[in-house]
């Protein structure tokens, strides 16, 4: 296949396209039914043993191999590209990408695909839902059974949930429609909120459980014990970053990110977090189920993001391919200058390098099943690794790291450290206090770390990295204020971390170490009460201690 036209444009089809392209969610059935590729015959044949060893994907376009059309000219495989099936199988998939040798990938994964759709119990049913049909293939457990019954599976790797309740495609178009192509006066932050994203979560929590659950069984009747293979929940990567290349109107249209900064950090910093923790909530309930965590495998090559530029970015940004037409025709109108959904499902997908890097990462948790969790990050080395997770324990075990930006919570208190009513990209104010308050993903709640002189550290508020973390007037007294201010390289602007236990922090005045970052009282407060954060005497108490989670990447320090 060749593409004929592919464009990055500027107009409200863009702002629909994340409607059918982000997560790939039909709107439409198709009539006729198709049979998945499954490299699968209709009969068992004999011992595992004594079958082709095989690793299989199931779920949704995260996993399926959307986004590499971008890159291939939409190489997809055969009978997944329209007219009728848009499934999108590629193989430059994730599956095809983990470098483990003597297997054969299947990619069963099919773009839309809900919960419903990998479950065919009729009591596991009746909590998933349907599903959205797949394009009329067969159920994926049930082609995993086929797939199951020719080859000995030595891992299932499943990515699902985004399309269900938590609707992520939802939330992606009323973010650009927030700002596209008239900016409104309101982000999606504010017309949607984080407790709306909350109730989502905990409403397809029971239906990723289900569909797990649904796995098991398909694989325990198709003769296999639990042990016999990995059963891996595989999360969803980070598509969009505030760290852009630039905050210009026309810029961000042309290199495919319209939107408001403040927004793209409310879905980074607590959209993805909050869908992903929720996966590994659902794996941590099937007992056997290995998670493995891919929001940071973007870090620093998301859609626009500083650190890189468009042709090393693993993830699409709004993406028209016109050359869907010469192929298949129109799908479905979306309404707008008579574009169609097939011409716009690959927008905010992993593109063929996304896929590699995830792939990489899987590659190596399969090499390693005693590792129940994990997460899978950039290295220094601009390549990936993955870090072990604790089950039941929410912290990543994050240290300092110059160049990355993080949200640092109060062990006290379980609120993090905040710019009292900041949080607008390019906020210069001086003198606004620093404060705690419940995560919101706000960009005043998440701070750049640049190394300094003695291992000390600059923190940045990551709207404006000339603004800095500041001990007012350079005083080392107890109770002196923490406030925003112009970065001048003083030293009440430098904080030396020093571990406190626990993946705790104490966080020090380089002036004076004997005094640290302290939660706030009612002595000192904003002008809406909440108190503010100030420099104390260091007693050890939790009110002193701080928990860092990494939220992105500006650079990489080698």
């Amino acid at each position: 296949m060749t593409r004929s036209v592919r464009a990055r444009a500027a107009f409200a089809a863009l702002a629909v396209s994340a409607l059918v392209g982000a997560l790939g969610t039909t709107a439409v059935q198709p009539a006729a039914a198709a049979t998945a590729q499954t490299a699968a015959g209709s009969s068992a044949a004999g011992p595992l043993d004594a079958r082709p060893a095989a690793i299989v994907s199931l779920g949704d376009s995260a996993i399926s191999g959307e986004g590499a059309g971008t890159d291939t000219g939409d190489a997809y495989m055969a009978g997944t590209d329209g007219p009728k099936n848009f499934c999108h199988r590629h193989s430059e998939s994730v599956i095809f990408d983990t470098g483990v040798s003597g297997v054969t990938p299947i990619d069963l994964a099919c773009s839309g695909a809900q919960t419903g759709d990998l479950t065919s119990d009729p009591n596991l049913a009746k909590v998933t839902g349907g599903g959205s049909g797949d394009y009329g293939e067969a159920k994926q457990d049930v082609q995993l059974a086929q797939t199951a019954a020719n080859y000995d599976v030595k891992m299932v790797v499943v990515t699902i949930g985004a399309n269900d309740d938590f609707d992520f495609t939802g939330i992606v178009v009323s973010c650009l429609t927030a700002y596209f192509p008239i900016p409104q006066s309101q982000g999606c932050r504010d017309t949607i909120g984080s407790a709306a994203v909350s109730a989502r979560a905990k409403a397809v929590l029971p239906k990723i459980e289900a569909a797990l659950t649904d796995i098991r069984q398909t694989m325990r009747t198709a003769g296999y014990a639990d042990s016999d293979y990995q059963l891996v929940l595989n999360s969803y990567f980070t598509p969009i970053t505030p760290d852009i290349r630039s905050n210009l109107y026309a810029d961000k249209v042309a290199q495919g990110c319209p939107g408001f900064p403040e927004d793209a950090a409310w879905a980074h910093n607590w959209v993805v977090p909050t869908l992903d923790d929720t996966e590994r909530a659902a794996a941590e309930a099937v007992p056997g189920v290995r998670f493995l965590d891919q929001r940071r495998v973007s870090y620093g090559h998301e859609v626009c993001a500083e650190m890189t530029s468009s042709p090393y970015e693993y993830i699409n940004g709004d993406v028209i391919d016109v050359s869907e037409l010469t192929r298949n025709g129109c799908d479905q109108s979306i309404g707008v200058l008579g574009l169609c959904t097939d011409e716009v499902r690959q927008s905010y997908h992993p593109r063929v390098a996304g896929y590699k890097a995830e792939g990489a990462c899987l590659g190596d948790f399969y090499d390693d099943p005693n590792q129940q969790e994990a997460y899978c990050t950039l290295d220094q080395q601009d390549g990936t690794t993955i870090m072990p997770l604790t089950p039941g324990v929410a912290s990543f075990g994050d240290v300092p790291e110059d160049g990355a930006w993080y949200q640092l919570t109060n062990k006290a208190s379980g609120q993090v450290l905040d710019f009292s009513g900041g949080g607008s990209y390019g906020d210069s104010t001086n003198g606004r206090p620093a404060i705690t308050y419940g995560v919101n993903g706000g960009l005043n709640q998440s701070f750049v770390f640049e190394i300094k002189s003695g291992g000390s550290y600059e923190l940045d508020f990551s709207g404006n990295r000339n603004m800095c973390l500041d001990a007012n007037g350079a005083s080392t007294a107890a109770g002196t204020k923490l406030q925003q201010w112009g970065c001048n390289g003083g030293a009440n602007q430098h904080w030396v971390f020093e571990p406190a236990g626990n993946g705790y922090y104490k966080i020090a005045d380089s002036a004076a170490t004997n005094m640290v970052i302290t939660l706030g009282t009612s002595a000192l407060t904003d002008s809406s009460g909440n108190p503010v954060t100030t420099l104390q005497a260091d007693t050890g108490s939790a009110a002193q201690q701080w928990q860092l989670t990494k939220l992105g990447i500006v650079y990489l320090h080698g």
